[in-house]
Protein backbone atom coordinates (compact mmCIF):
# COMPACT_ATOMS: atom_id res chain seq x y z
CA UNK A 1 0.00 0.00 0.00
CA UNK A 2 0.94 3.28 -0.74
CA UNK A 3 1.85 5.98 1.71
CA UNK A 4 -0.87 9.00 2.76
CA UNK A 5 0.54 11.74 1.59
CA UNK A 6 3.55 13.43 3.77
CA UNK A 7 3.25 16.72 5.29
CA UNK A 8 5.59 18.34 2.59
CA UNK A 9 3.01 16.82 -0.05
CA UNK A 10 0.51 19.40 0.43
CA UNK A 11 -2.39 18.55 -1.99
CA UNK A 12 -4.91 21.17 -3.15
CA UNK A 13 -8.32 20.54 -3.92
CA UNK A 14 -9.89 23.97 -6.32
CA UNK A 15 -11.94 24.62 -9.26
CA UNK A 16 -10.70 23.66 -12.19
CA UNK A 17 -9.80 26.12 -15.21
CA UNK A 18 -9.89 26.01 -18.67
CA UNK A 19 -5.91 26.37 -18.46
CA UNK A 20 -5.87 23.15 -16.38
CA UNK A 21 -7.05 21.04 -19.83
CA UNK A 22 -3.83 19.67 -20.62
CA UNK A 23 -2.59 18.48 -17.13
CA UNK A 24 -6.38 16.69 -16.50
CA UNK A 25 -5.55 15.08 -19.82
CA UNK A 26 -2.31 14.06 -18.69
CA UNK A 27 -4.30 12.44 -15.66
CA UNK A 28 -6.77 11.02 -17.79
CA UNK A 29 -4.23 9.34 -20.26
CA UNK A 30 -2.86 7.65 -17.46
CA UNK A 31 -5.77 6.17 -16.05
CA UNK A 32 -6.78 5.15 -19.36
CA UNK A 33 -3.78 3.28 -20.22
CA UNK A 34 -3.51 1.47 -17.08
CA UNK A 35 -7.16 0.06 -17.79
CA UNK A 36 -7.90 -0.67 -14.02
CA UNK A 37 -11.90 0.30 -13.74
CA UNK A 38 -12.27 2.20 -16.70
CA UNK A 39 -14.50 1.75 -19.97
CA UNK A 40 -12.52 3.73 -22.29
CA UNK A 41 -9.79 2.40 -24.79
CA UNK A 42 -6.42 4.15 -25.15
CA UNK A 43 -7.46 5.64 -28.44
CA UNK A 44 -10.12 7.81 -26.82
CA UNK A 45 -8.40 10.04 -24.23
CA UNK A 46 -10.76 13.51 -24.47
CA UNK A 47 -9.05 16.02 -27.13
CA UNK A 48 -7.44 19.32 -25.58
CA UNK A 49 -10.55 21.11 -27.16
CA UNK A 50 -13.27 19.03 -26.20
CA UNK A 51 -11.71 19.25 -22.22
CA UNK A 52 -11.78 23.39 -22.35
CA UNK A 53 -15.35 23.30 -23.57
CA UNK A 54 -16.47 20.55 -20.86
CA UNK A 55 -14.57 23.25 -18.07
CA UNK A 56 -16.26 26.05 -19.53
CA UNK A 57 -19.49 24.88 -19.94
CA UNK A 58 -18.88 23.98 -15.90
CA UNK A 59 -18.48 27.72 -15.09
CA UNK A 60 -21.72 28.34 -17.51
CA UNK A 61 -23.79 25.53 -15.42
CA UNK A 62 -22.39 27.40 -11.92
CA UNK A 63 -23.21 30.68 -13.26
CA UNK A 64 -26.85 29.34 -14.15
CA UNK A 65 -27.39 28.11 -10.50
CA UNK A 66 -26.34 24.66 -10.99
CA UNK A 67 -24.73 22.37 -8.40
CA UNK A 68 -22.28 21.40 -11.00
CA UNK A 69 -18.49 22.04 -10.58
CA UNK A 70 -15.14 20.34 -12.00
CA UNK A 71 -12.00 19.89 -9.49
CA UNK A 72 -8.83 18.98 -9.47
CA UNK A 73 -6.02 17.96 -7.17
CA UNK A 74 -2.82 19.33 -6.80
CA UNK A 75 0.23 17.66 -5.37
CA UNK A 76 3.25 19.63 -4.84
CA UNK A 77 2.05 22.13 -7.55
CA UNK A 78 1.48 19.40 -10.23
CA UNK A 79 -2.48 18.17 -11.16
CA UNK A 80 -2.69 14.71 -10.09
CA UNK A 81 -6.36 14.15 -10.21
CA UNK A 82 -9.89 15.44 -11.60
CA UNK A 83 -13.59 15.58 -10.16
CA UNK A 84 -16.87 16.27 -11.76
CA UNK A 85 -20.23 16.65 -10.57
CA UNK A 86 -22.56 17.29 -13.18
CA UNK A 87 -26.10 18.10 -11.75
CA UNK A 88 -28.84 16.62 -13.82
CA UNK A 89 -30.67 19.39 -16.33
CA UNK A 90 -34.50 17.85 -16.44
CA UNK A 91 -36.80 19.43 -13.85
CA UNK A 92 -37.63 15.84 -12.52
CA UNK A 93 -34.35 14.83 -11.61
CA UNK A 94 -32.84 18.02 -10.74
CA UNK A 95 -32.01 17.18 -7.70
CA UNK A 96 -29.71 14.63 -8.79
CA UNK A 97 -25.78 15.20 -9.41
CA UNK A 98 -23.68 12.78 -11.44
CA UNK A 99 -20.30 12.01 -10.30
CA UNK A 100 -17.05 10.48 -11.58
CA UNK A 101 -12.83 10.74 -10.69
CA UNK A 102 -10.02 10.15 -11.83
CA UNK A 103 -6.80 9.82 -9.84
CA UNK A 104 -3.31 9.43 -11.42
CA UNK A 105 -2.28 6.03 -10.80
CA UNK A 106 1.12 6.90 -9.56
CA UNK A 107 -0.88 9.14 -7.14
CA UNK A 108 -3.39 6.74 -6.00
CA UNK A 109 -4.22 5.35 -2.76
CA UNK A 110 -3.04 8.61 -0.65
CA UNK A 111 -6.54 10.14 -0.22
CA UNK A 112 -6.68 12.17 -3.21
CA UNK A 113 -9.54 10.46 -4.27
CA UNK A 114 -11.19 10.80 -1.01
CA UNK A 115 -10.10 14.77 -0.67
CA UNK A 116 -12.05 15.56 -4.45
CA UNK A 117 -14.73 13.04 -3.53
CA UNK A 118 -15.98 14.60 -0.06
CA UNK A 119 -15.30 18.39 -1.50
CA UNK A 120 -17.76 17.11 -4.29
CA UNK A 121 -20.28 15.48 -1.76
CA UNK A 122 -20.26 18.66 0.82
CA UNK A 123 -20.55 20.94 -2.23
CA UNK A 124 -23.65 19.00 -3.72
CA UNK A 125 -25.41 18.61 -0.72
CA UNK A 126 -25.24 22.43 0.33
CA UNK A 127 -26.94 23.09 -3.17
CA UNK A 128 -29.62 20.70 -2.07
CA UNK A 129 -28.91 18.11 -4.29
CA UNK A 130 -30.61 15.06 -3.11
CA UNK A 131 -29.36 12.40 -5.03
CA UNK A 132 -25.79 11.62 -6.11
CA UNK A 133 -24.52 8.59 -7.93
CA UNK A 134 -21.86 7.04 -10.15
CA UNK A 135 -21.22 4.00 -11.73
CA UNK A 136 -18.13 1.75 -11.15
CA UNK A 137 -16.92 -1.77 -12.60
CA UNK A 138 -17.75 -4.30 -10.65
CA UNK A 139 -14.24 -5.11 -10.62
CA UNK A 140 -12.77 -1.89 -8.83
CA UNK A 141 -12.92 -3.05 -5.62
CA UNK A 142 -10.85 0.15 -4.41
CA UNK A 143 -13.01 2.40 -5.45
CA UNK A 144 -15.90 0.48 -3.92
CA UNK A 145 -14.04 0.45 -0.79
CA UNK A 146 -13.94 4.36 -1.21
CA UNK A 147 -17.35 5.01 -2.26
CA UNK A 148 -19.23 3.04 0.49
CA UNK A 149 -16.86 5.09 3.49
CA UNK A 150 -18.14 8.09 1.87
CA UNK A 151 -21.86 6.77 2.31
CA UNK A 152 -22.82 5.79 -1.14
CA UNK A 153 -24.59 2.00 -1.32
CA UNK A 154 -24.62 -0.22 -4.38
CA UNK A 155 -28.21 -0.16 -5.13
CA UNK A 156 -27.70 -1.57 -8.84
CA UNK A 157 -26.22 -3.75 -11.63
CA UNK A 158 -25.91 -2.89 -15.14
CA UNK A 159 -25.03 -6.82 -16.32
CA UNK A 160 -22.40 -7.27 -18.88
CA UNK A 161 -22.22 -3.60 -19.20
CA UNK A 162 -18.60 -3.79 -20.18
CA UNK A 163 -16.93 -6.06 -22.61
CA UNK A 164 -12.48 -6.13 -22.25
CA UNK A 165 -10.74 -6.20 -25.27
CA UNK A 166 -10.47 -10.12 -24.48
CA UNK A 167 -13.95 -10.42 -25.21
CA UNK A 168 -14.39 -10.96 -21.23
CA UNK A 169 -17.74 -8.95 -19.96
CA UNK A 170 -17.80 -6.70 -16.70
CA UNK A 171 -20.68 -5.73 -14.72
CA UNK A 172 -21.11 -2.22 -14.22
CA UNK A 173 -22.29 -1.02 -10.76
CA UNK A 174 -24.66 2.15 -9.60
CA UNK A 175 -23.53 3.70 -6.74
CA UNK A 176 -26.14 6.24 -5.00
CA UNK A 177 -25.73 8.30 -1.69
CA UNK A 178 -28.86 9.82 -0.30
CA UNK A 179 -28.81 13.04 1.28
CA UNK A 180 -29.69 13.23 4.76
CA UNK A 181 -32.40 15.46 4.40
CA UNK A 182 -33.94 13.59 1.41
CA UNK A 183 -37.27 13.08 1.30
CA UNK A 184 -38.53 9.26 0.86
Amino acid sequence: MDPLPSPRESVTIRDASVRDAEHVREVERAVIVDGRGVVLGPDQVPELDGLRRQIDDVYRAMSAGDATRFLVAELDGRIVGAAELRQLAPALVHHVGVLSISVHPEYQRRGIGRALMTALVEHAEACGLERLELYVRADNERAHALYRALGFAHEGTRARFVRLPDGRYVDDWIFVRFAQNAQR
